[in-house]
């Protein structure tokens, strides 16, 4: 099954994006989070190494941020199957050079997600 899911404490990009992730119908399912603590409590509830997913993933959010949930997430079981994509709309060079520090990373993007970024991650990040 391929799954999107969608990390962005904004409600407002969250139905953006996963209203253009349902209308290009290039995966199975998308779950959207507007909490990085949530997303970590689905991920520890759900932690079948088989179930991939591809997890767009904002810097900036209040009580934990981007960063503070890959600290965590890399220790869990699932951090081995779901690739993690930041999505952010943050312009400081320091943001794209620590995602290219974290091996959970597999790729920077800036907002906003397009139909041609989803494609181009989909046909580059599902087999």
């Amino acid at each position: 099954m391929k799954r999107i899911v969608l990390i962005d404490d904004d409600a407002t990009t969250n139905y953006l994006n996963k209203l253009i992730i349902e209308r290009s119908a290039l995966v199975d399912e998308v779950l959207t989070f507007d909490s990085a603590e949530d997303a970590l409590n689905f991920f520890n509830q759900n932690n079948d190494p088989s179930d991939e997913a591809l997890v767009l993933l904002d810097i900036n959010m209040p009580i934990m941020n981007g960063w503070q949930f890959l600290d965590q997430y890399r220790a869990m079981s699932t951090a081995q199957a779901n690739k993690i994509v930041m999505l952010t709309s943050s312009i400081n060079p320091a943001d794209k050079q620590l995602a290219d520090e974290k091996n959970e990373v597999v790729d920077y993007k800036s907002k906003p997600l397009s139909v041609d970024m989803l494609k181009d991650l989909v046909s580059s990040y599902f087999n």
